[in-house]
């Protein structure tokens, strides 16, 4: 190998071969139950702020949050707040073969399928 093969340029951020002490071997890390009671604590204490709307009525920042997606010309503020009031429009996915007739389904080894190298 010359010199130039063994200082090839590595990307950062890439793993090495073998041990790399940034894998993280016991699966991803955990997160603290005290962050997640904080982050509670905080989204709970910024959404009940009272903030003047402007009819000049004061209300909590949540209810203001949700008037104005109801209120909203676009129509994702709208199915975002319906999704989460009624629960997401499920979609039947139906499988059938040629002309609403049974479904018939081949499984073959890649070995046995014409044209494959093997």
């Amino acid at each position: 190998m010359t010199e130039k093969d063994q200082q090839k340029v590595v990307k950062p951020g890439t793993f090495k071969k073998g041990f790399d002490e940034r894998r993280w071997l016991k699966g991803r890390p955990r997160v603290p139950k005290d962050a997640k009671k904080l982050m509670d604590n905080l989204f709970w204490e910024i959404m009940s702020e009272e903030v003047t709307t402007t009819t000049g009525e004061k209300v909590d920042r949540l209810r203001a949050m949700i008037r104005g997606m109801t209120s909203s010309k676009q129509s994702s503020d709208k199915q975002a707040v319906l999704d989460r009031l009624f629960g997401k429009v499920s979609q039947g996915i139906e499988l059938a073969g040629k002309d609403g007739g049974e479904l018939t389904i081949n499984i073959r080894k890649a070995s046995e399928i014409d044209g494959s190298k093997s």
